[in-house]
């Protein structure tokens, strides 16, 4: 036996584990995870994640915003066609005889010297009398587009025998403003009922009775 092998004796080989000469601890063994498997999450990954869906929700809403607003404005945009303020345009009225007295509405608001009969809590006005044609009434077309008009009743072509049975008559409407408050009733009778849209103010003019 060799001098060497003597002196690796048990003895010996116990040492040397003492002063740690055994092959090194591999990679895996030192993963802190591995070692503690209590730890909590990596958060930073849990932050990016969230990050990550709160950047495609904001871009999903930004589009569908944009989306909702094109087609609001093109909606509006056919809908008010040819009814700016200022502007004249041709409109056929659906009546019958006693929408004279029939017809009301209730506003505060006063545009070009017209109003409604009642102010908006439903009391009549101090400053109007019967048959004042500036005062505004709830009048449908034809098409079932809703507007107040003023001075229909001053037309001559009004003032004779009218029709017993619902008939139609074509005016001018000039279209002195809107309002975005108002309440309107068909029967005095009735209740005056909140209209939930912009509502345009006008007078009527030139009408005529279609042949």
């Amino acid at each position: 036996m060799s001098s060497d092998s003597a002196t690796r004796g048990p003895g010996n080989r116990k040492k040397g584990r003492e002063r740690g000469d055994e092959q090194p601890e591999t990679a895996a063994s030192l993963d802190p995870l591995q070692e503690r498997p209590d730890a909590p999450p990596d958060t930073r990954r849990c932050n990016a994640l969230l990050l990550s869906f709160l950047t495609f929700f904001l871009i999903g809403f930004s589009v569908w915003l944009v989306s909702a607003s094109k087609r609001y404005r093109e909606e509006y945009a056919q809908a008010t066609e040819g009814w700016r303020v200022g502007s004249t345009r041709q409109v056929e009225l659906t009546l019958v005889k006693e929408d004279r007295s029939n017809l009301g509405c209730a506003s505060d608001q006063v545009i070009a010297g017209l109003r409604c009969e009642h102010r908006r809590d439903k009391r009549a006005a101090a400053e109007v009398s019967p048959g004042n044609p500036q005062i505004l009434q709830p009048y449908n077309t034809v098409e079932n587009e809703l507007l107040l008009g003023a001075g229909l009743w001053s037309s001559p072509a009004l003032k004779g025998s009218l029709p017993s049975s619902r008939f139609s008559v074509i005016c001018n409407y000039r279209i002195q403003g809107v309002v975005k408050s108002v309440a309107i009733r068909f029967n005095p009778s009735a209740s005056f009922a909140p209209v939930g849209k912009t509502v345009s103010v006008g007078t009527l003019t030139d009408c005529v009775l279609p042949k």
